[in-house]
């Protein structure tokens, strides 16, 4: 497998770079193209392999980060299209969806300030009969899809207040990091639970969307995983029938989790859990996870390296290399220091829509 990065110089138009999200190729591209959330709230399109850029809109924040304290983090999301894209406070309350082809704000997002700052903020871009669409959190215990053409929320529900009929509803659960799956017709959420321990859960964005509003909270596809501890933690869809998982305990101890989200198993009235079909030790550290459809690729200190999914054995590495996106369109991955930046495409990759 070829293993070799491609160094290039990040211009100094889109210094400081807070954050890069993948875009879709254009016509007349000469390559990969990247959104970059540049300081100062600037946001442009940038090519990597001609090193042209491109401003295209401008990110206002609706609430000074200081409000949360110093963890707020801002990160950047696009949706598959390339026409929408959202920058949320990760550990804070707000985010914003701006349409790339005006360079206008479209929505602005509100998640509840209720223990906001213990995770990142819940948002992912998917599609809905053809249209793109945003899943986002609107209170700690909540989420809704909105169209971000029309601002219509397609997921209109009561919410419970422990008095009515629907009480069964009201979901005692922290909405954590949104993942689809990458043929886009699941959702993965890295929430937690009191007192405190991660809950990962997965569920139909199908039936969300099409049946049932309260698939989310309870619905029959909705399933859980309570063999973790932490959250926060780095996670990644291999495909649509394994999603790799990382925990440390409380000794210290790492430990991947694989599981199978098509394979729930009924364990007590009520509760469905998703099953494991592979857990492997791996060390502590800083981590980022990604994949090229087969290995799970794993970002650490010494760089990145290639993990067979059932055995955790090491299949390749690439030292020095601890990239921190990757393209769902073509897979590569990207590092971005503050004046060079390296990028890696796996040689096989199928285009996702999550």
């Amino acid at each position: 497998m070829a293993t070799t990065t491609v160094d290039v110089a990040v211009p100094d138009a889109l210094r400081p770079v807070v954050d890069v999200a993948a875009l879709p190729a254009a016509p007349g591209d000469a390559g990969p193209a990247w959104l970059v959330l540049s300081g100062g709230g600037r946001l442009a399109r940038w090519t990597p392999t001609t090193g042209e850029v491109r401003g295209v809109a401008r990110y206002r924040a609706e609430r000074p980060a200081a409000e949360y304290g110093g963890g707020v983090r801002l990160r950047l999301h696009v949706s598959r299209c390339g026409r929408w894209a959202a920058v949320a406070q990760d550990r804070g309350r707000y985010g914003t969806v701006v349409d790339l082809a005006t360079g206008s704000p479209a929505l602005t997002l509100d998640g509840g300030d209720y223990c906001c700052e213990t995770g990142p903020f819940a948002l992912a871009f998917a599609e809905h009969d053809g249209r793109p669409v945003v899943v986002h959190r609107t209170n700690w215990n909540r989420l809704d899809v909105t169209d971000p053409a029309s601002g219509e929320v397609l997921t209109a529900r009561d919410t419970p207040d422990g008095d009515e009929e629907d009480a069964e509803h009201d979901l005692d659960y922290f909405h954590g990091a949104l993942l689809p799956s990458p043929d886009g017709t699941r959702v993965y959420d890295g929430g937690w639970v009191w007192q405190p321990c991660g809950m990962p859960a997965v569920w139909s964005l199908t039936t969300w969307l099409h049946d049932n509003p309260y698939e989310s909270e309870d619905g029959p596809s909705h399933a859980v995983y309570p063999e973790v501890s932490q959250w926060n933690g780095p996670v990644v869809w291999i495909d649509d029938e394994r999603i790799a998982v990382y925990d440390r305990d409380d000794a210290g101890r790492g430990t991947v989790h694989v599981l199978d989200p098509t394979a729930i198993r009924r364990r007590s009235p009520g509760v469905r859990w998703i099953e494991a079909v592979a857990t492997f030790p791996w060390p502590v550290g800083d981590l980022g996870f990604f994949t090229d459809g087969e290995h799970l690729l794993i970002a650490g200190e010494a760089g990145l390296q290639g993990v067979d999914i059932t055995s955790g054995q090491r299949v390749f590495a690439i030292d020095g290399f601890r990239p921190a996106r990757q393209d769902r369109h073509t897979g590569a991955l990207i590092q971005v220091g503050s004046a060079q930046a390296r990028l890696w495409t796996p040689p096989e990759w199928t285009a996702r829509a999550g």
